[in-house]
């Protein structure tokens, strides 16, 4: 199992975008993270029971030591009633990766979701 590295919280947008911090082991300080919800396949249906933050989302934040800005697909899936598992793929070049870079796990609390981060080791 991968250690903790970091620690995030997403406030919903009215408009259904997240903005957000996050930190991590290395950082002395938080940083932003924003994400755009991606428009839905034309035959993708909603669910009647998806809540806030159930989707899929074009991600960004700033890697300090990389002096880059990082693009990742988002995926926010419901795992129990408000808890939620979190996947992110990096995107290059407009694809986005097969396996998964950051994997996490979060909680609601006063409409805010908070949870933890690990690295997906490469194989």
């Amino acid at each position: 199992m991968s250690k903790l590295i970091g620690r995030f919280f997403f406030k919903l947008t009215d408009s259904k975008n997240l903005i957000g911090e996050f930190s991590n082991n290395d950082s002395k300080r938080n940083y932003t993270e924003s994400a755009v919800l991606k428009p839905r396949e034309p035959d993708e249906v909603q669910k009647p029971n998806e809540g806030k933050f159930i989707g899929v989302y074009f991600s960004t934040w700033y890697e300090e030591d990389e002096h880059s800005c990082v693009l990742a697909e988002l995926k926010i899936e419901q795992k129990y009633e408000n808890i939620f598992s979190l996947t992110w793929w990096r995107v290059q070049d407009r694809k986005t990766a097969a396996d998964p870079f950051f994997l996490g796990e979060g909680i609601l609390c006063d409409g805010i979701l908070i949870g933890d981060y690990r690295h997906v080791p490469t194989s």
